[in-house]
């Protein structure tokens, strides 16, 4: 079975024809620049020119700041480049000739959904190097940033599974990065908005419980706030707490209890299991006349 993924064409292809553009390297290239450039701009004004070394908590908001520095980089990046993984295929008008190969729809779904995310795990990996400026001035460990990067890396999974199956769903590109990008607003500001009017309304309604609950549940799902509670378990008490913006996400993981193994498993459970449904649904809905099929066999169950 690995020999069969691994010997996959359309996933060798992909992968070859990516990493070698020249606007692959640039981008990488760009945004290693970027990233370097924010962290020595950030210890200099932290140090002001003196000769001290830099103090561990300052360190560690620097790590905070370059983990959701990544994790936009991730929600913003992350949709453009998986949006148009089959769409595109319908639009050069190539998809018909990947089927009529021996590939299954299984074989040409995965190899598109890795050949997406790869990119974007080799942007990952490749900004390591520069925590190790944050390892040489104390603050933070290495199990700390794998915890962080762990979370990331779910997080760009499950986007990149809802780009691909609005890719699959949808005829053209441009519907389909739209509603990509849609699903990303939700996941990212569409629960943190709901979640705040639910915890105004909990306070005036006499089914307070439910309402935080459903409140909690909102939070959970929400990847700024679930690494709020990672960084806030491992312990950054930093004076970034006290920055009005960063202090009201720490307040809503404290009162939700967003640290908790139950917030995590929920999160956990919503972000892998639907990312493993919607790659079902990508590979049913590849196959040629699935509507057609769902159709009879909707008819025949309401005739039954």
């Amino acid at each position: 079975m690995i020999e069969r993924w691994l010997g996959n064409p359309l996933w060798r292809k992909e992968l070859r024809q990516r990493m070698r553009s020249g606007r692959t390297v640039l981008a990488m290239s760009l945004y290693l620049f970027v990233i370097g450039t924010v962290a020595f701009v950030f210890m200099y004004v932290n140090v002001q020119g003196q000769t001290l070394l830099l103090q561990p908590t300052r360190t560690a908001e620097l790590f905070m700041f370059l983990s959701y520095l990544q994790l936009a980089m991730i929600s913003f990046v992350t949709p453009g480049i998986a949006a148009g993984a089959i769409s595109g295929e319908r639009e050069r008008q190539t998809l018909s000739v990947l089927l009529t190969t021996p590939l299954s729809p299984g074989s040409i779904i995965i190899a598109k959904f890795i050949s997406s995310i790869s990119f974007l795990l080799l942007l990952i990996i490749m900004t390591l190097p520069l925590y190790s400026i944050v390892f040489l001035f104390g603050g933070v460990v290495p199990s700390q940033v794998l915890a962080v990067f762990g979370e990331q890396c779910i997080t760009l999974l499950t986007i990149a599974s809802v780009s691909v199956f609005w890719s699959t769903l949808l005829r053209k590109t441009g519907w389909s990065t739209v509603l990509s990008y849609a699903t990303v607003a939700m996941m990212f500001l569409g629960s943190a908005i709901i979640g705040y009017f639910l915890d105004d309304l909990a306070n005036h309604s006499p089914d307070e419980e439910i309402i935080q609950w459903i409140a909690g549940f909102c939070y959970s799902i929400n990847p700024v706030y679930m690494q709020a509670s990672l960084e806030a378990t491992l312990g950054f008490i930093t004076p970034a707490f006290h920055q009005p913006a960063v202090a009201a996400i720490f307040v809503v993981v404290t009162n939700h209890n967003l640290a908790s193994s139950t917030a995590w498993l929920t999160f956990l459970i919503v972000y892998l299991v639907g990312s493993l449904l919607l790659l079902l649904a990508s590979i049913w809905r590849l196959r040629p006349g699935a509507f057609i099929l769902l159709k009879k066999r909707a008819v025949k169950w309401l005739l039954r």
